[in-house]
C-alpha cells in the first residue's frame, strides 16, 4: 500500500546539529560515479568516465538487502542503497564493496516515518536523509557519523538531497515548502527559501542555478551561493507534489501530471518547448543533443533542438526505469526483470539480461519505499530489483 504524507502541520521545529567531525582533505568533483538521483547533480542521466567497459557485462554479485531498495550511490569503491524496513516504519542505509558485494561497514538503521530516504555522495562526505527531514553526513569509508542536522520548518521530506560545490541542497514540506541549503562540511544551515510546496523535487544544480519543479509547473531557479531568487515559471494553479528537473541542453526539463511536459529555458524560466509525454513518464537522460525518454512502456531518443523522435526501442513494452547513460549506451530495465543496453545512436539492443525480480520504475509520488533508480561508476552498473541490488560489469 503506498502511503501519502501526512496532512498535519508542525510547528516550531528546531535545528539541532550534533557530532560534528569534518573528514581531512576537500575533495574536488568527481566523474565516472552516481552521485544522486539520476546519477549526478544535473539529474541529466549521464555518466562520464565510468570504467564500465561496452557490453555484454556480466553479474559480478547480487545482494537481497529484505525491502525496497533505492536508487544507489557509487563512488570510492563502494556502492551506497537505503531499504525499506520489512517489519515497520524506517528505511536502513547499506555500504557495500564494490569489488566483493560484501558489507564495507555495518548497516544503519535511519530511522523516520514511512519508507523513504535518499542518498547524496560529494566532499569526501556520504549523506543520508529520511522523511523526517533528519539529514547525516557519514565518513564512506568507515560509516563514522560526522554530523546530523534536523531540518526546520516542515515535517514532510521527499526530495533526494544534491551535493553540488561544498553544499548539499534539499527540500521539505507539510506547511507550504522549503528550499535548504546546508554547509557539507559542517550541518549548518546556509539559506533557505519558501516554494509553492517542497515535494519530490530533487534539486538539479550547475554554477549558475539551483532548479526546482512542483505540481502545476510551479518552477524555481534561485542563486547557489545566496539563495536569492533568479525566476519563478508558474502556471496560474498549484497543489501537492513534484518532480525532479533535468538541467540539460540549456534547458530545466519539467514533467507534471495533466500538463504538458515542458523544456524551461535555464536562464530566464519562459518555455521554450514542450513535447508529447506523460507527466507520469521518469526522467529523461540527456547526453549533448540526444535524449533519451520513456513513456508508455518504451524507450525513444529525441533531438533535443527539435524534439524530433529518431529511434524507438520497444524491448518488451514494459520498460520501467529512468534510463541512464554510459560511455554511450542506454540502460534501462523492464517491470519482467530484463535489463537491457541499447546503442545510444542506432536504438539498437547490444545486450540484455534477467536482473531476477521486477525492475520497478521510480514513484516520485509516495513514500512507501526508497526512490529507485539506476547507477554506474567505478566500472559497474548496479540495478535495484525490488529487494534486490545487482552489480555488473566487465
Amino acid at each position: 500500500m503506498k502511503t501519502r504524507r501526512a496532512v498535519a502541520v508542525l510547528l516550531g521545529a528546531a535545528l539541532s546539529i550534533v557530532a560534528l567531525v569534518t573528514p581531512a582533505g576537500a575533495q574536488p568533483a568527481q566523474t565516472g560515479v552516481s552521485t544522486t538521483y539520476q546519477v549526478n547533480a544535473r539529474h541529466n542521466g549521464t555518466v562520464v568516465d565510468s570504467g564500465v567497459g561496452a557490453p555484454p557485462l556480466s553479474q559480478k554479485w547480487s545482494r537481497d538487502l529484505g525491502g525496497s531498495v533505492s536508487y544507489p550511490v557509487v563512488a570510492g569503491g563502494r556502492v551506497f542503497a537505503t531499504a525499506a524496513s520489512p517489519t515497520g516504519y524506517g528505511t536502513t542505509l547499506y555500504a557495500i564493496d564494490a569489488a566483493t558485494g560484501e558489507n564495507a561497514w555495518a548497516p544503519v538503521d535511519l530511522g523516520g516515518t514511512y519508507w523513504w530516504s535518499a542518498l547524496a555522495y560529494g566532499g569526501g562526505r556520504l549523506y543520508a536523509q529520511n522523511y523526517d527531514g533528519v539529514l547525516t553526513a557519514f565518513n564512506p569509508a568507515t560509516g563514522a557519523k560526522l554530523w546530523t542536522v534536523t531540518l526546520p520548518g516542515q515535517y514532510s521530506f521527499t526530495s533526494p538531497p544534491t551535493f553540488a560545490n561544498g553544499v548539499v541542497y534539499t527540500g521539505g514540506a507539510g506547511s507550504g515548502g522549503t528550499l535548504y541549503a546546508v554547509d557539507a562540511a559542517s550541518g549548518s544551515l546556509l539559506w533557505s527559501q519558501p516554494v509553492a510546496n517542497g515535494d519530490d523535487s530533487s534539486p538539479a544544480v550547475d554554477a549558475a542555478g539551483v532548479y526546482v519543479s512542483y505540481a502545476c509547473e510551479q518552477a524555481y531557479a534561485f542563486d547557489p551561493k545566496s539563495g536569492s531568487p533568479i525566476w519563478h515559471h508558474q502556471t496560474g494553479c498549484s497543489g501537492g507534489g513534484g518532480r525532479t528537473p533535468v538541467l540539460a541542453d540549456g534547458g530545466v526539463w519539467v514533467r507534471d501530471n495533466g500538463m504538458a511536459t515542458s523544456v524551461l529555458d535555464a536562464g530566464t524560466g519562459e518555455v521554450s518547448s514542450t513535447y508529447d509525454a506523460a507527466g507520469t513518464s521518469p526522467a529523461p537522460a540527456i547526453d549533448g543533443h540526444q535524449g533519451y525518454f520513456v513513456d508508455g512502456g518504451v524507450l525513444q531518443e529525441r533531438y533535443t533542438p527539435t524534439l524530433d523522435t529518431r529511434w524507438t526501442f520497444q524491448g518488451d513494452g514494459r520498460i520501467s526505469t529512468a534510463p541512464i547513460v554510459v560511455n554511450g549506451y542506454v540502460y534501462v530495465g523492464s517491470l519482467s526483470g530484463q535489463l537491457w543496453a541499447v546503442n545510444g545512436a542506432t536504438g539498437q539492443s547490444v545486450w540484455s539480461t534477467d536482473v531476477g525480480a521486477p525492475i520497478n520504475g521510480p514513484d516520485e509520488q509516495n513514500v512507501s519505499q526508497p526512490l529507485t533508480g539506476l547507477g554506474a561508476g567505478d566500472g559497474l552498473v548496479v540495478v535495484p530489483a525490488t529487494n534486490l541490488l545487482v552489480a555488473y560489469g566487465q
